[in-house]
This record gives C-alpha cells, structure tokens and sequence, in this order.
C-alpha cells in the first residue's frame, strides 16, 4: 500500500474514474496531466471528494518520476506522444497501459494498429528497461466515477508475472476482479472488446457493459452449494474500532486469541458497522447543515434534521415515509430503512454511514486475511435489513469477496427429475443470516463470524449487485 501512483491523463474521465477508486483504498497518487495546471485542478478536485487523501498533480514527466507505478490513460491520439514525453522518466518501474486504439468516428469497429496492440506498441517504444502490462481496457469510466461497486473483470497481460501481480493488487483495490491473461500481445483481445462494448452500449442502451469470466454450466457451480455440515465461530473480544485502524491485523489478533485457525473456504462475515468505522465513514451529527427539505422530512418523521440531511445525501430516491422511519434506495441500490445509517453502538452524536464500496471492502479484507493467514478466504459484508411483509430484521450481504452470491438453480431437475423454472439461492444472504443470529444486535460485541464447510463456491465471485432485483421486477414499489 505504500507504492505510489502516477496516473496520466489523470484529468480525463479514466483517469479520474481510476484515481478515485484508488484514493478510496488509502493509495498514495500524483495526477499527471500535459499541462501542469490542469493536473493540479483534477487532483484538488479528488481530494475534495476524498477527503485526506495523499494526492498532487504535476507535469506528466514530473508525476512519472515521482511514482512507482505508472498508469496511462490518455486517447490513442495522444499515446505516442505521451510515451515520447515520459520514456526517460519511466526506466525500470511498471508502466501500466490502458490505451484502446480507438479511430473515431467509427469506435465501434475494431482497429488494432500494425504492432498488434496499443500495449505492444507502447513496450517498443519504452524499451526493455520498462515492465508494460495491459489493463482497464474493458471497465466504463462512467462505471469507475460512481460511486456504485464495479460489475467488471479486468483482463491482465504482460510479459513478466511479477509485474501482473502488482497491477493485479491495483484491479482489486478498485474494487474488480483481475485474471492473468498471458503476454503482453494477448492484450489485443481486451482492447479490441471494447469496440465490440461500445457497440452492445449502443445496441441495448447500457451506460458501461463490462465483462465477466465463467467457469462453466449453471449445473457446474451447484452440484454441491448446500453442505450436509456448517460450522461457524463467533470471534469474542475484538476492540471497538477506531477510524483507519487495520482491521485485518485486529481480525488476526482476536482469532489468535479463541483459538481459531482459518482454513481454506473459510468465509469470514463481518458486520458492516467495523467496516464502516474502519473506513473512517463515522459522521458528526454537528458538522451537518440541515437543508430546508431535511428539517420538513425530520418535523414530519420526528427525526434529528441532520441525521435526515444524512439520509438524503446517501440515498437515490425515497420511497416512503412514516413517524421515525424513512425507506430509501440508496446510493449503492439497497432498499432499506434510514438509508443504512446507524447510530447504535456509535458515540454520542456520531453516525455510521455504509461503506462507500462493499464489494472493494469485502475484497481488501479477504486479501489482506489471506495474506497473513496464507489461505483461500470468501469474505461477506452484512447488515440487518427489514423485509416486505415480515416483522425482524434479518442479516444481509453487503459486499461479497470469494463466493458466488447467488446460485442459479435453473434448469436443474428436482426430487422428481422436472427442471425448476425459477429457483436461484440468495446464498450470500442465507450465510448473513445465519452468521447475523450470532453476533447478536445488541451490547454482544461479536461482528465478526467465521463460517465453515461451503466448499464448493471459493472459486465464484460476483458484485452483491446480483442479489438486487431490477426495478421493473420489484412488485413491491
């Protein structure tokens, strides 16, 4: 985490779309732009948006040299160009190429250049002194200045895989998932995609298509969802967590002290609550400004105005309002009460918001757990929401790392050898649930859960976006 990121062309919308998923997981950025002033406009812009983030921005042969890690996101016109500029400066670090040869104004056709590949011509002409690898070719910038979490797999090619390896730790703090897809020409299978993207966007009227890796049939991932044994173990004694306190290493600790070892297909289910400390999306009450909206909705709700100011700010629409309670959609797509936002177990006068991508949170952390206990982890984010038609609130996935959030069962064949019509599992929504009813609500102090013997999902992953049902189906708005 200590590396530093040059990102040219930073001012664009790529690359600002990339720099802020970055500045979000704690990276250390210099926006590099053609002229001087224009990356020092975009990187106070980002630190507006991302308050405390370490970020400057310079001339694109100054951000070069000051970075260990270079990212280029620059329109093919410029690629030449660019890389002439900072060839000097970029000598023995990792050169990151995200350029897609586009040819305007037929974008939608695929036009790879005579080299092969955008990537391979930026490596003849940086020389053998400079690791290249292609990446980002296929993620929307659209998507990547969002604030939602990102249905996208980043295709990853280079010619040496301790260079992937890096850019693969870079997918992931943005929130995507990566795949080594081989030498660095195999890069013109990605950049030639997003002319084949563009035209899909056109066609069914997406903001951003992406691509997703499949490892097979439906009847491949399912044959074995349900285990015939579960074991889980709540974790007793983690602190209270402060604001950018590592909680991995506070993780490891407490499972160190119950004795608990993890294992491969392990996944770990943490309340949202830690994240969101952990994250620093801890609010005071004081420093909101109620708008005229704000303080009407809080007289109608009997509800503090800020903490309503609150609500609206994280939330896309609201949908119904009663005394003391106020549904939303908020900003991630969840449908739930006071836009997630919790003043329980917070000090006083404190709020908790949601973490700003749970699928990047639950990603980092089964990275991170991984790391230090050198095992294959899933990892779920969970909060209790209520449900139409039922009283209680019931644990449900935020954000998913390393399992397949919901299984498609159709197609498969019942008891009775007759192929089921609608059936899909929430099954990272039953994991919450079950893990929910042991950490308690209450004054338990138990937010983290480990659950054991779902054997046959460590290798699906998927955004918690799959658990969401699209509007036009949701029969209950």
């Amino acid at each position: 985490m200590n590396k530093t990121i040059a990102v040219i062309g930073g001012p664009g919308p790529m690359g600002t779309g990339l720099a802020y998923r970055w500045a979000l997981a704690g990276y250390t950025l210099v926006i590099g732009s053609r002229v001087g002033a224009r990356a020092e406009k975009s990187a106070a812009e980002l630190l507006e948006r991302v308050p405390g983030v370490k970020v400057t921005g310079r001339e694109n042969s100054i951000a070069v040299a000051k970075a260990d890690i270079v990212v280029l996101t620059v329109p093919y016109k410029h690629h030449q160009s660019t890389l002439e500029t900072v060839r000097e400066a970029v000598q023995g670090k990792i050169f990151v190429d995200a350029t897609v040869p586009l040819r305007p104004p037929k974008v939608g056709r695929v036009q790879l250049p005579e080299s092969g590949c955008a990537a391979i011509e930026a490596q003849q002409l940086l020389g053998d002194g400079v690791n290249v690898v292609a990446a980002f070719q296929n993620v929307s910038a659209h998507i990547l200045n969002s604030d939602h979490p990102i249905d996208c797999d980043i295709l990853i090619s280079g010619n040496k895989v301790a260079a992937r390896d890096i850019v693969l730790k870079l997918v992931q703090a943005a929130g995507m998932r990566g795949w080594h897809v081989g030498p660095l020409e195999n890069s013109a299978a990605a950049e030639a995609l997003t002319s084949v993207l563009i035209q899909i966007n056109k066609k069914y009227k997406y903001p951003g298509a992406g691509i997703r890796i499949t490892s097979g049939s439906a009847s491949s991932t399912h044959d074995s969802y349900a285990p015939d044994r579960v074991e889980m173990f709540a974790l007793k004694g983690l602190p209270l967590v402060e604001p950018y306190q590592d909680l991995s290493e506070l993780i490891a600790q407490a499972l160190k002290a119950n004795n608990i070892t993890l294992m491969d297909d392990d996944v770990v289910v943490v309340a949202q609550k830690v994240i969101s400390k952990a994250e620093g999306r801890v609010v005071s009450l004081a420093d909101v400004i109620p708008s005229d909206e704000s303080i009407r909705r809080g007289r109608e709700t009997d509800k503090d105005p800020a903490l309503v100011q609150l609500i609206l700010d994280e939330s896309n629409e609201i949908l119904r309002q009663e005394n003391g309670v106020i549904i939303v959609e908020h900003k991630l797509g969840f449908v739930m009460a006071n836009a997630g936002i919790d003043q329980s177990n917070a000090s006083t006068g404190q709020a908790v918001l949601l973490p700003k991508n749970p699928d990047a949170s639950a990603e980092r952390l089964a990275s991170e757990l991984g790391k230090l206990s050198g095992r294959r982890l899933g990892v779920i984010v969970i909060d209790s929401i209520g449900r139409a038609w039922r009283n209680g609130t019931v644990g449900h996935a935020l954000g998913v790392s390393g399992l397949k959030p919901v299984i498609d069962l159709r197609g498969t064949l019942d008891l009775f050898d007759r192929p089921m019509q609608v059936s899909e599992v929430g099954l990272a929504d039953e994991i919450a649930a079950a893990a929910s009813s042991l950490m308690g609500q209450g004054n338990e102090a138990k937010p983290v859960v480990i659950v054991r013997g779902f054997t046959a999902i460590s290798d699906n992953q998927a955004s918690v976006q799959t658990l969401l049902r699209n509007k036009s189906l949701d029969l209950f708005r």
